[in-house]
């Protein structure tokens, strides 16, 4: 959290936006875990497990060459 409080600061005194500040920070390390008991009580059904979602993805993404051309950009 510090670096982020630092990031703030230093971008007050000099104008400029950094990508890095305490809020950015604040949110990467909190946890972001989901109760989906009411979704498969209602019936819901995932299309994916998991696990084949997350291999899905990743070979999406970076491993197969993709026809589109577009790879994963972050800001």
């Amino acid at each position: 959290m510090f670096g982020g409080f630092g990031f703030d600061m230093l971008s007050k005194l000099t104008g400029k936006k950094f990508s890095v500040s305490a809020v950015r920070v604040k949110k990467f390390c909190a946890t972001t875990q989901f109760d989906s008991t009411k979704a498969h009580n209602c019936g819901f059904k995932a299309p994916y497990t998991l696990s084949e979602g997350l291999h899905n993805t990743l070979h999406y993404e970076f491993i197969d060459k993709n026809k589109d051309g577009i790879t994963f950009e972050s800001d």
